[in-house]
């Protein structure tokens, strides 16, 4: 960002390029094509006037420096503009106002913001790491005085002769040469009279100060304007994604189903010629359970009965039964141990018995295992 400070007080100009990442400021000799105009308002042209509140709401700040505006000054209030700074406290908000006469802005309205000289000095003392001090500024015509607390303003003096300076405070500004001995106030041009211009340029660094001409103010109220505008296009963009992710997933649940469906009628050897065991078995609890609490899941039954079938040479299954307290299995096996087998590793969980085995004309044993669920 490259600023141009105009210092209407001392009619002194800067260029500076700020860099906020770095919080750099880099002095520039030629001016560009393009830059952000800043004045600083002479207070010789100013009224100031020191506020406290004992509430921290912005509309209720505003409405309160309005309405002690209107009983304090001692002219129109429509012939003047004004602007403020709202320093908080832990109780209290103070209030630092700026007030000017419109008709003096009027030639000023083609700068980017116009501030006040005091912020101006006030941001230089911050960059020098300053917290309390009293500054002497001396510019043409007019000398202002600054009290500056816990790097805040607190008083603001003007006057038209030099007032009694002491060796503690800070000159700055055109010092005339009887107090060149004097404490300064710097920059880093080395050169106090471009002291106020500086300070404007550090507006790019820190924005404590005001606007006048509330330009400032129009972009931050078009920003959150704008933020508020994004945020609720980025909802109704996040709430479209959840809301078709889980139809989505309802789809792809459902799709998962029918696969689960179909490697469990595979593990069962399940042909279809006679009925699903696992359509059964989901019926079989949904009426148990309109009698009694069930022990057991049963797909957790089938499950197991699935498991044991695999490991051993079960030809295939062709029914199950399963009720609240008791299953019951008919299948064919290659031969009488292979049934056996199958019944031992069912009576690993459940207390399992052999009800029937009878040879088949193809040489296979068909067999019968009930089994009871603990």
């Amino acid at each position: 960002m490259i600023i141009k400070a105009v210092d209407l007080g001392n009619k002194k100009e800067l260029l500076g390029e700020v860099n906020p990442l770095k919080k750099s400021v880099k002095i520039l000799e030629k001016e560009p094509k393009a830059f952000k105009k800043i004045y600083g308002y002479p207070s010789s042209g100013s009224t100031f006037r020191l506020y406290s509140f004992p509430f921290k709401d912005r509309s209720k700040i505003e409405k309160a420096v309005k309405t002690q505006l209107q009983m304090d000054l001692p002219f129109p209030f429509d012939h003047i503009e004004y602007s403020y700074f709202v320093r908080y406290t832990k109780n209290r908000t103070e209030v630092f106002c700026v007030i000017v006469k419109k008709e003096e802005l009027e030639r000023l309205k083609d700068g980017d913001i116009v501030d006040s000289e005091v912020f101006a000095l006030l941001r230089l003392v911050k960059f020098n790491g300053i917290n309390n001090c009293e500054i002497v500024h001396f510019s043409e015509g007019y000398i202002v005085y600054i009290k500056i607390e816990d790097q805040s303003i607190n008083q603001v003096r003007v006057f038209s002769k030099i007032p009694e300076i002491n060796e503690n405070m800070y000159l700055s500004g055109n010092i005339p040469e009887d107090f060149k001995g004097y404490k300064l106030l710097k920059n880093p041009t080395d050169d106090p009279s471009l002291n106020v211009a500086y300070g404007l340029i550090l507006r790019g660094l820190d924005d404590t100060g005001i606007d006048l001409l509330h330009k400032s103010e129009e972009v931050y109220t078009e920003k959150i304007l704008k933020g508020a505008f994004f945020i609720f296009i980025s909802v109704f963009i996040l709430n479209t994604a959840i809301f078709l992710k889980i139809n989505l997933a309802e789809k792809q649940l459902k799709f998962v189903k029918e696969k689960e469906k179909e490697l469990f009628i595979k593990g069962f050897n399940y042909t279809g010629e006679v009925f699903d065991p696992l359509e059964q078995a989901k019926g079989k609890m949904a009426a148990v359970r309109s009698f009694s609490v069930r022990k057991e899941d049963a797909v957790d039954i089938l499950n197991f009965i699935g498991r044991s079938k695999k490991s051993l040479r079960i030809g295939r299954i062709y029914r199950i039964n399963i009720t609240s307290e008791r299953f019951s299995i008919q299948g064919t096996a290659e031969s009488i141990k292979d049934v056996e087998r199958f019944k031992e590793n069912l009576s690993k969980k459940y207390v399992s018995s052999i009800d029937e085995t009878v040879s088949t004309p193809e040489g296979m044993i068909r067999f019968s295992i009930s089994g009871e669920i603990r």
